[in-house]
């Protein structure tokens, strides 16, 4: 939601504007109540006039804090660890004030509130800088002024590093080795009959991309590596079918220890090994120019990967044709996940498959159908129901 009159006012400055309606856990009434307010009588001057001229009801604790790790704040208090923290202080300033002016009793001081009245917020260093792009990162969804590895990238680049562009143009070969950095968005693992294997989105710089791991030992020696919010790079082989371009990972590093163990070139460049698939060399990484402490741990493939890769083939080729997809979103957190895989899917051919949204709103069922068609395969819908565990799938023959 947008601000017709500050968006004008400011029409000759170069900024990003995000609606407030798309920061994760701010609900549209919070979000009206407070623009009304701001039209009807002026600016908000600090964050306890905030507090005090916005209905409290319309507030609660999950909202401020995401208006906070947002930047939201950022010209009422620019500590945003303080606001996201004192959100008592300021709920129980809001609910005197409101109390004091609905009072029948007469205020020697005619309702206005004395500075040195109100109470301290909590005393606390502000975030560092990493620690905001974390946090931005969880009220937006993805890194909305600057990403963590910004300024590595130079670094990642002088040493053959892939970036998201190129999958999303599709300009990768199948059976090629490449490397890509980023940072752990969020991670699913799972468990099947011959082992586990892990899902990550990974965002880097230009964009969020999938990848797979389906090597237990490689999962289990780098699970420090696999959280939110790591910085990585992942040595991955591209596979290329009718479902699409997967993303597989040989080889987990974090990214100053492979920047400080890999020697640069003299210019950028991209690292891209074609392998033929008759002699693909599941113990790839033992020859690359860079070893994490892991590479012990998976110097054998794990055979659930190459059971799984044979079993998808076969699938593909004897699927059904699905011609309809509805998909049901319980929780907001799913979106981006799915819309990161279905970003990959878009197919220009009007007999591929249609996908129909269904989200909840005030306890109704509301169903959107996207724009574009969907080039989805059977191993696609098994890849978007581990995606998330709020997402539910049906598919129409």
């Amino acid at each position: 939601m947008t601000n017709a009159k500050i968006v004008e006012e400011n029409s000759n400055k170069y900024a990003i504007r995000f609606g407030l309606g798309a920061i994760k856990a701010v609900g549209f009434n919070m979000i009206e109540e407070a623009l009304k307010e701001r039209e009807e009588n002026g600016k908000f001057k600090n964050i306890y006039d905030f507090s005090q001229r916005v209905d409290p009801k319309s507030i609660n604790k999950k909202s401020i804090e995401a208006l906070a790790k947002s930047g939201s704040f950022d010209s009422l208090n620019n500590n945003r660890r303080q606001i996201s923290e004192s959100f008592d202080v300021l709920s129980a300033f809001a609910n005197e004030a409101k109390e004091e002016a609905n009072s029948n009793q007469m205020n020697l001081f005619g309702g206005i509130t004395e500075e040195g009245s109100r109470p301290p917020l909590k005393s606390v260093v502000d975030w560092n800088k990493k620690q905001k792009l974390n946090c931005e990162f969880e009220a937006f969804g993805f890194f909305l002024n600057e990403h963590p590895i910004d300024n590595r990238v130079s670094d990642l680049k002088l040493r053959g590093i892939i970036f998201s562009p190129k999958i999303e143009e599709d300009a990768l070969e199948d059976n090629t080795m490449i490397k890509m950095a980023g940072v752990v968005a969020s991670s699913k693992h799972r468990s099947g009959p011959r082992g586990r294997f892990a899902y990550l989105n990974i965002s880097d710089p230009f964009g969020i991309y999938e990848a797979t791991i389906f090597d237990e030992a490689l999962i289990t020696a780098n699970r420090d590596l696999l959280e939110d919010g790591s910085e990585i790079v992942v040595e991955c082989l591209i596979r290329k079918d009718d479902g699409g371009t997967r993303i597989m990972v040989k080889g987990v590093f974090r990214v100053d220890d492979f920047i400080k163990n890999t020697n640069p070139a003299q210019k950028e460049f991209e690292d891209i090994k074609k392998i033929p698939a008759r002699k693909f060399n599941p113990n790839y990484q033992k020859n690359s120019n860079f070893k994490s402490d892991s590479s012990k741990n998976s110097n054998q493939t794990n055979s659930f990967e190459k059971k799984s890769s044979a079993e998808n083939v076969e699938a593909i080729k004897t699927e059904r044709k699905i011609s309809q997809i509805e998909i049901k979103i319980n929780d907001e957190k799913a979106l981006l996940p799915l819309r990161t895989v279905l970003s990959q899917k878009i197919s220009n051919n009007t007999e591929d498959v249609k996908i129909i949204l269904i989200a909840n709103r005030d306890n109704q069922e509301i169903k959107i159908a996207l724009a574009s068609n969907f080039k989805i395969a059977e191993i696609d819908i098994f890849r978007l129901k581990n995606l998330h565990k709020d997402i539910i799938i049906k598919s129409i023959n």
